[in-house]
């Protein structure tokens, strides 16, 4: 599975990356919002993996991009965030999303949640904490 995975913590998206390279995924890495974007325009993803707190266009604007009637509306979104991740707190509805982790957050449940993307069985919204 090809992912995009944003997030601002270079060291944990270098351990993630590797995690996930271990596990049979294609990942490539960005570390702020213009490098999302970039990323998504270069190579089209089977699913993103997205922190809310990224700099340069923040996850929301990365989210604001990915809305129908984008190519990438359709592309499975996993959300992170350092704080409180409140439904609310995401003010862009986002009919891709698989699920919402709070960091710290274990690799394994992050792997579960791509293997659900590839199988197709997304729950609604579901919720680690």
């Amino acid at each position: 599975m090809r992912l995009l995975m944003a997030d601002g913590d270079e060291a944990f998206l270098e351990l993630a990356q590797r995690y996930l390279s271990d596990h049979g995924h294609e990942v490539n890495i960005a570390t702020n919002g213009l490098e999302s974007i970039a990323s998504l325009h270069h190579d089209i993803p089977d699913a993103v993996v997205l922190q809310r707190e990224l700099l340069w266009g923040g996850g929301d604007g990365v989210l604001a991009l990915m809305q129908p009637p984008s190519r990438w509306s359709m592309i499975p979104v996993i959300l992170t965030s350092d704080g409180g991740i409140l439904e609310e707190a995401w003010p862009i509805a986002c009919p891709q999303l698989v699920t919402r982790l709070q960091k710290p957050y274990r690799l394994e449940d992050l792997l579960w949640h791509l293997q659900e993307c590839r199988s197709g069985s997304i729950p609604d919204h579901a919720e680690i904490g």
